[in-house]
């Protein structure tokens, strides 16, 4: 059993501020770029405050499933839960350097610290072009490892040019993929418990969650 007090809990998750549309007509601005708006209603037998919400699966941090690709693949509630939580390596990617203003692909020499049936979370400090990429031979030797899962921060899923092969490779095999990360830079150790479950609902091509680092003291 777990000890918390043996643990520093590290929050992975964005914050997520929607629009939201008062009872009073007042409207607040939210800070996402895709659409998240929640409408605040009178649930009238007890008067209490409750929400409509309009928004898409891929907000904020959040993992995406097999169904992502394929209708009728495995969805949020058919992945097993243990998928979404285990031993968890985090690699750290300052190294890899920009060239000329254009990220770098990760290699599969740069993951010799991946174990079998890891979570694997990929971080780095470039960000938009500059950031480091999965190259198509690093999703092909994550699936055949296989690895758990892959989460990301400033790391490109997808190397430049429009391959779906990092999609392809983790889905394909049910190896579900965590996007929108945050604070993996404050994670001190290399290896530690990671925690990130989906919404249980059918058919969902991908879920918010809340994603927590367990890291040991």
């Amino acid at each position: 059993m777990i000890n918390l007090k043996d643990y520093r809990i590290i929050d992975l998750s964005e914050e997520i501020i929607p629009g939201i549309l008062k009872v009073n007509g007042e409207y607040l601005h939210g800070n996402q770029i895709r659409r998240f708006e929640i409408r605040q209603f009178i649930y009238a037998p007890d008067k209490a405050l409750m929400h409509w919400v309009e928004t898409e699966t891929h907000i904020g941090t959040h993992v995406e499933l097999p169904a992502h690709l394929t209708d009728g693949a495995k969805s949020a509630s058919e992945i097993p839960l243990e998928s979404f939580m285990g031993e968890a390596v985090i690699l750290k990617f300052d190294f890899l350097k920009p060239v000329e203003g254009k990220g770098q692909p990760i290699k599969p020499s740069h993951l010799e610290k991946v174990r079998e049936n890891d979570i694997v979370l990929l971080w780095s400090p470039y960000v938009s072009d500059e950031s480091p990429y999965i190259s198509p031979e690093s999703a092909e030797w994550l699936a055949k490892k296989p690895v758990k899962m892959v989460g990301v921060q400033n790391i490109g899923v997808e190397a430049p040019g429009g391959s779906m092969a990092t999609h392809n490779n983790l889905l394909r095999n049910d190896i579900p993929l965590i996007e929108g990360l945050v604070n993996l830079d404050k994670v001190q150790k290399e290896r530690i418990f990671y925690i990130g479950l989906p919404l249980r609902v059918k058919g969902l091509d991908s879920s918010w969650i809340r994603a927590i680092a367990l890291e040991p003291l």
